[in-house]
């Protein structure tokens, strides 16, 4: 009699053991799922901002590259910051011909210095690096211009968005 009372009581405590350790296995699934779903939700946030950044990038190139189409920006300045925007965009568009030409001018005036170390120069230096600048500019404005021409196209064409992107104030 004794035997079977402890067979019955070892069955229990493994019975028991068991449960347990199922009860522990489901909290793990429960914790890994909620985990799963969490970053799920990370995941498309961050997708959901990239491609916000990217429409801005991309809004953001095309009213530079109209505003160099109309002379509203240096060659350089407007280089410099599509270059810079391109990064945005991603590597489908970001190493496409449009836009390889502006970092090439940004990549060859990257040598000239700017803000505070351009007011630190000689007035030779910065005449030296002005002319320097221009002949830049000047062997690559018809490759610039086509490629910003290319960007404001492409919008149009894909977009069917005619609106204009600048304003004129205060004339009529």
């Amino acid at each position: 009699m004794m035997s079977s009372l402890v067979y019955i009581t070892l069955i229990l405590i493994s019975v028991l053991i068991i449960s347990l350790l199922g009860l522990y296995a489901f909290a793990l699934y429960v914790r890994v799922r909620e985990k799963d779903a969490q970053q799920k939700k990370s995941a498309n946030t961050l997708s959901r901002e990239l491609a916000k950044r990217q429409v801005d990038a991309e809004n953001s190139i095309r009213v530079i590259a109209s505003a160099l189409i109309q002379g509203q920006v240096s060659l350089t300045e407007g280089a410099i910051r599509i270059s810079k925007l391109s990064l945005f965009l991603g590597e489908r568009l970001q190493g496409s011909s449009q836009y390889q030409i502006f970092s090439k001018l940004a990549e060859d005036v990257a040598h000239i210095p700017i803000l505070e170390n351009w007011k630190k120069l000689s007035k030779l230096e910065k005449t030296n690096f002005e002319q320097e600048k221009k002949f830049i500019e000047e062997n690559l404005r018809d490759s610039i211009l086509s490629s910003a021409q290319k960007i404001v196209d492409f919008h149009l064409k894909n977009t069917g968005d005619k609106s204009p992107l600048f304003h004129q104030v205060g004339k009529k």
